[in-house]
């Protein structure tokens, strides 16, 4: 039997720009001198541990590097996502957002290292050089605070701009370049002049305008969606959803037995709009920490302030409480404690989208589900009406539907938006 190895690498760099995704996921511009030494250890399935060291830039290396800006550096694109390694929870992963990856601190980093993009691709994840995919911080070399303190960290100061790039030889007279994504969706854009992508207000706006009403033609075209352009943007599905759950259920079927069972419900926004703001019984199943947003906070603390003003005697406030939170995945062995919810509900609850179907037709309870992502790899079980594996959105909700006997509506918001429901 040959035995597999695995192989990690050490780097230290200096984080000169960075891309934020989501709280899941970002990438930081890691500025390496070309010629340091970066070491590496190789693990075997019998366990047998094997360190070595070598030069970023060496012959040996899959192909050597291009030096970029000044002092003969280059950029490594540093990949660093939650589940990986040090990062197996939101927790750590922000916490390490926090204290190390910070423009301009100097970082000793350790992952998987390959090739990003060479001259001549035309598809490639990553404009760098190097890709590396981060399991963990060793250490913060320096940190940019202490050793600038009251300084503004600049990439300019050890990035040198490329060079603008001229088009003309490509573009036709009267072309518009395409907006910039990186200034459509931060505001600003590293590359400043070099970029050839159009960096102008109106151009992003009139490319959002296109863009949304696109979607909102596919969802009328191919969803059968009947709100046309009447619809709120994605920031406000926790409010339309437990509208539609007040109007379509009734607070009275709502409250019944243990309340409302939220699935999968994130940071718990359904929840508080429900059980926080609206006093409706409710439970937040969901493995991770739930977490309030800006307007969630002004809330709380508008009540506050309107309660104190109001009353006479301000000590007596409570603060809204927070609906009970079940820190567990949503699985069959654990369906049990959650019989006497009185309607079952999913908000984009991804993988426990089937769960939650398969519990109330178990148990016979209402539901209402709104799915967003098919994971047609992970269930390829699911099949379509046609007998095809079920890979987009609408075939699920066809097949929710099918499965339950349940009816489907559209929430008037932008995005995922049918609902799979049942009301007995």
């Amino acid at each position: 039997m040959t035995s597999a190895s695995t192989s990690s690498r050490a780097v230290v760099g200096r984080i000169v720009g960075r891309r934020r995704v989501s709280a899941r996921l970002a990438f930081y511009d890691l500025l390496v001198e070309a010629s340091a030494t970066v070491a590496w250890s190789t693990t075997t399935d019998d366990g047998d541990d094997a360190s070595r060291g070598g030069r970023l830039g060496d012959r040996s290396s899959s192909a050597s590097l291009e030096g970029l800006g000044r002092s003969e550096s280059v950029v490594v694109e540093l990949v660093v996502k939650l589940g990986a390694e040090a990062f197996a929870d939101e927790d750590a992963l922000a916490a390490a957002r926090r204290e190390a990856f910070k423009l301009g601190n100097v970082v000793d980093v350790v992952g998987k290292l390959t090739r990003g993009r060479r001259d001549g691709q035309t598809k490639s994840r990553s404009t760098a050089a190097w890709v590396l995919t981060c399991e963990g911080v060793n250490e913060v070399v320096e940190a940019w605070a202490t050793a600038n303190p009251g300084k503004c960290f600049a990439r300019e100061l050890y990035v040198r701009p490329a060079a603008p790039r001229d088009d003309s030889a490509e573009s036709k007279p009267g072309d518009t370049p395409a907006p910039c994504k990186f200034f459509i969706n931060n505001g600003y854009c590293a590359k400043g002049d070099a970029c050839k992508y159009a960096h102008d207000r109106a151009v992003q706006r009139e490319w959002i305008a296109a863009r949304k009403a696109k979607r909102r033609e596919i969802a009328a075209t191919q969803y059968g969606d009947p709100h046309g352009d009447a619809v709120a943007n994605k920031s406000a599905r926790a409010v339309k959803f437990a509208e539609w759950l007040r109007g379509k259920f009734g607070d009275d079927v709502l409250n019944a037995g243990t309340g409302i069972l939220d699935v999968a419900g994130g940071r718990g926004d359904i929840s508080f709009e429900l059980f926080t703001k609206q006093g409706i019984k409710s439970t937040l199943v969901e493995p991770r920490a739930r977490k309030l947003n800006k307007q969630q906070h002004k809330w709380l603390k508008a009540r506050e302030k309107k309660f104190k003003t109001e009353s006479d005697d301000g000590a007596s406030f409570q603060k809204p409480e927070l609906c009970e939170q079940i820190k567990t995945e949503f699985t069959s062995e654990n369906w049990h404690l959650f019989k006497d919810c009185s309607v079952v509900i999913g908000m984009h609850p991804d993988q426990a989208t089937e769960a939650i179907v398969d519990f109330a037709n178990l148990y016979d309870k209402p539901f209402a589900i709104v799915p967003c992502c098919v994971f047609p790899e992970l269930f390829n079980h699911r099949r379509d009406r046609q007998g095809a594996p079920v890979t987009e959105r609408m075939a699920l909700v066809e097949y929710l539907a099918d499965k339950t006997g349940g009816s489907v509506e559209y929430l008037d918001i932008e995005g995922a938006n049918q609902v799979v429901f049942r009301t007995s």
